[in-house]
């Protein structure tokens, strides 16, 4: 396996961990009868990672933005199997962003704020007329939690499409030996004769 190749899914990996921890509060909100006690762990828990140190959201933007980046750079040697595995994976690694900028940020937004946080990297949201109501909080938690899931899959998909590359490129790699040995043996079948 490449650095590049690496890179990409060890980031992966790790945001895939991050989305497995998630899942202790986002399974009572999505999956069995809401209660009052999942809602208040969730807001426990989000709330810890949306006030958490710089250090910490460095480390989190960096494992989700550098994989693009290398992705990118990847794709610039314009194989087929470049066009194909890494392109899948830009797409896939593009859809995590979008996701983590617009629903993820926006539902934290709805549920703390009043939370001094530097968490995004986009411009603040206007104030809000009137403040948000339970219900609208709720919501957004269970969509944060949704949206976690979605992103799990996405995670899934960016390490499945780079584990292909590297099994394409083996069998690859043995056919083509097996071909030029196959030519060699021909090669040398002829000067015999």
């Amino acid at each position: 396996m490449g650095f590049g190749t690496n890179i990409v899914i060890g980031s992966a990996a790790f945001l895939l961990g991050m989305v497995f921890v998630s899942q202790v509060v986002d399974i009572p909100l999505l999956y069995v009868p809401l209660t009052d006690k999942a809602v208040e762990d969730a807001y426990a828990f989000y709330s810890m990672w949306y006030e958490a140190p710089g250090a910490v959201k460095a480390l989190f933007h960096v494992a989700i933005f550098l994989p693009l980046l290398v992705l990118l750079s990847k794709l610039h040697k314009w194989t087929e199997s470049a066009k194909f595995f890494d392109g899948s994976s830009i797409a896939l690694q593009m859809a995590t962003i979008v996701l983590y900028l617009s629903v993820h940020i926006q539902s934290l937004r709805t549920c703390f704020p009043d939370a001094t946080s530097t968490w995004s990297i986009i411009p603040a949201a206007p104030a809000r007329e009137a403040p948000a109501t339970i219900d609208e909080k709720v919501e957004a938690i269970r969509v944060l939690a949704a949206a976690n899931a979605l992103c799990g899959l996405l995670l899934i998909g960016v390490i499945g499409m780079q584990v292909g590359q590297e099994y394409a490129s083996s069998v690859e790699a043995k056919e083509q030996k097996a071909i030029d040995e196959a030519a060699r043996q021909a090669s040398q079948a002829k000067k015999d004769l």
